[in-house]
This record gives C-alpha cells, structure tokens and sequence, in this order.
C-alpha cells in the first residue's frame, strides 16, 4: 500500500484536449455554485443548498461572494466577477463597519480579507483594495500589543478556549501583503510580533501546543495549529527568505513532526496525527488520528524541500511529502463514495474506528496534490484531484450547489 516513486514516475499525463475538456467541466461546476448563490443567498453570508436559500453565518458581509472572487477569476467567469465586484463596492463598506464582536477575526482574515486582497492582485482593481484597507485595519485593531489575537472581534476565544496558535498565527501574509501594496508598515507591524511571542514559549522540538500560552496540551497539524504552520514557510517565502528565523521555525517544526507525529499503519501508509503534551521534557502521548485538514501538508513540505534553503534535506522531505499525499489519496480511494472523511481514526482506513464520517466540503488534499503535481510534475496527482472531483460531482451535487455528505462509508445520499 506504500507510495511507489517509481511507479508514480510512469503515469501518463492526459493530452490537452482531454484537460480542456477537464477544465470545462469544473469551470460548470463553478457556474453551478455560484448560480445557486446567486439566485438564493445573493448577498448574504451562505447558501443552505438543500434549503435553498441564503444565511447570515454572524459575519454578515456576504462572505462566499468575497471567498468566491478569485475562483471565479481564475476560471474565466469574468462576467460573474464584476458582477460581484460592482455589489460589493456599493454594499461591503457599510456591512464591514458593522462587524460585531462576536465574529470571528480568523475566519474574517483568511476568508474575507484574503478573499478582497487575492482579487485585488488579480485584477487589479482598485475597489478590492480599498475595501481591504478597510477590513484591514478592522482586522488589525484586534491584534494585540505582542502579536496575539483572539477568536473574535470582542476578544472572546474559540473551541480551544484559549488564544490557539491558528488565531495568531494566520493573519501575517494577508497583513503583510496590505502593507507592502500600500506601503503602509502599521498593518502589519503588530501581527508581526506575534514570532518573537511564539519563540519565548514552551515547544518540543519545534511544535507548540494549540494552546501556547499554557506551554501544553494538544499539538496537532490540524484544527488550530495547522495555517500557523503553513504560513511560517509562506511568509518566509513571501519576503525572498530574508527571515532566517521563519525558516528555523519551519524546518523545525517539520523535523518535530516527523518525528513525533509521523507513523506508519499495519497498512503501509504514512499517517500524520496528533500528541498530547503535558510540556517540559514528558514525552508526548501519540493520538492515532488524521484529520482532513492535514492534507495540506504535503504540499507545504515540498514548497520548502524546492527551496535552496531545503536542499539538504530536499530528498527524504520529498519523500515524506509523496507518503502523505498518498494517504491523503487513500482517503479518498478507500471510500465507497470515492469521498474522504472529516479525520481517519486508529489508522483504519475502513473507518471502524472513526466517528467523524463526514465531508464537509474540506479543500486541503487537492490543494497538497495541486502542489505536489505542480513541484514534481508527477501527473498522478492531477489523476487524484480528478478522480476526486468526479466524486464530488455525483455525491454532492444537489439542485442549488454542492452539499456535505454525512457519512462517506454509505453510498445513499445522506446531507448534513
């Protein structure tokens, strides 16, 4: 069951009429989701497909219309795209004054204000940039003096009940990028302290609890802990490695997780979990289970393994990488619906041990397959990403969108 390096290296890339052909059908899957929000949610935070009609999730600024504006960039669907962009110019600024505090700075940065910024850079159009500023300073009046953020506006905190690593650690790119495009330096200045914070904590081998003020408890590469992780490598990246601190940080933190968090199943896969630690020098309890969110861990390894920087380790980190994306794949392969579940418990790919069967709607194993094909040009894994989007087609298309599968073991369509 373990990845074959040799046997990836001799797939066979389609011809490009078959990926114009490919490239279609997910432009019409687009144009699907978004005609279903168009038609009964315009304007608001969400679409309910099997209700068919549109929700205020508390953020209340029409979050999937400014999540969905480089996706529809990128695939070609211009018309929808100015289409929003002509609404939110009229609508947005009143809606992101009235942000209240119980909304969620995390999700508002990665979505929200990543959403206007990436459009913007696209685009160029001058109105995503303005509304940034706007969230922007929104977003950086909650950061705290030391770089800590909290769950929400109001300074409450999220599952964890705690300030957690993803909360602190996930806004630095989008800040950074506003301050670099309207060379303004406060955006990004606050948020910025946030590493020095995090490097006078409590880690084991280059990975901190969720939790990092406590200095224990779980560690984990998925929910809470994993976009801190992703984003040490990409802000690295983001100013042309001239933090060599960012990238101690990052080569650390991937040394510490194959060596506490990596482990291999009686199947021959390469599973990523979770540990408990209780800090100090206590060994960490291992958790046998995978989460969904996770799966962007391969791409994030061979992002950094390309680099100069990674050249020493560039091979066994290659390695690691193709492992992981292939039990993120296995994921999928191994479920009657072709659909991969919310986490894989007890490193059971029949799910005997998982209460978590759920899909609901996680992008990260095609994002690590995006990567990987795009860093090896290995063509079996734009097979996987296909072979998972005709998946979706079938098991969570519905009238108005796309819907979440409630258990991915049953082949009856069963939505959340």
């Amino acid at each position: 069951a373990q990845y074959d390096a040799g046997a990836a290296a001799g797939a066979v890339a389609p011809d490009a009429a078959t990926l114009r052909q490919r490239a279609e059908a997910i432009r019409a899957a687009v144009r699907h989701a978004w005609q279903g929000y168009r038609k009964l949610a315009w304007g608001r935070d969400e679409l309910v497909p099997i209700a068919g009609k549109g929700v205020d999730k508390k953020f209340n600024h029409a979050v999937t219309m400014v999540d969905a504006l480089d996706t529809l960039w990128i695939v070609g669907l211009k018309e929808e795209f100015h289409e929003a962009k002509e609404w939110l110019a009229n609508h947005l600024p009143a809606k992101l004054r009235g942000i209240t505090s119980g909304v969620s700075v995390f999700e508002t940065t990665i979505r929200s204000l990543g959403g206007l910024l990436s459009a913007y850079d696209l685009s160029r159009e001058p109105v995503f940039l303005d509304l940034a500023k706007q969230l922007g300073q929104r977003v950086n009046s909650a950061v705290g003096a030391n770089g800590v953020t909290p769950y929400t506006f109001g300074g409450g905190s999220g599952g964890m009940r705690c300030r957690s690593l993803a909360e602190s650690g996930t806004n630095q790119l989008e800040l950074r990028y506003l301050s670099h495009v309207t060379g303004d330096p406060s955006f990004s200045a606050k948020a910025d302290l946030f590493y020095a914070e995090i490097r006078n904590k409590a880690s084991l081998d280059g990975l901190w609890p969720n939790c990092f003020q406590s200095g224990r408890g779980k560690i984990t590469f998925g929910a809470d802990g994993d976009s801190f992780y992703e984003y040490l490598l990409k802000v690295w990246l983001q100013n042309d490695g001239k933090e060599d601190s960012l990238w101690e940080m990052y080569d650390q933190a991937v040394d510490g997780m194959e060596k506490h968090l990596v482990k291999q199943g009686n199947d021959g896969l390469t599973y990523l979990g979770n540990a408990n630690w209780n800090g100090g020098s206590t060994a960490p309890a291992h958790i046998q289970e995978m989460e969904h969110l996770t799966c962007f861990v391969p791409g994030w390894l061979a992002l950094g393994a390309k680099t100069t920087k990674g050249e020493k380790s560039r091979e066994r980190r290659m390695k690691l990488a193709a492992s992981i994306a292939y039990t993120c794949w296995q994921m999928y392969e191994q479920q009657p619906t072709g659909i991969a579940p919310e986490r894989v418990k007890g490193m059971r790919m029949d799910l005997s041990a998982t209460d978590t069967r759920e899909y609901i709607l996680r992008p990260e194993a095609l994002e690590g397959w995006w990567y990987m094909r795009e860093l090896t040009e290995d063509p079996r894994y734009r097979e996987w990403g296909w072979k998972a989007f005709l998946s979706f087609e079938k098991w969570l298309w519905v009238e108005n969108g796309y819907a979440s599968l409630k258990d991915v073991r049953k082949t009856e369509k069963k939505y959340i």
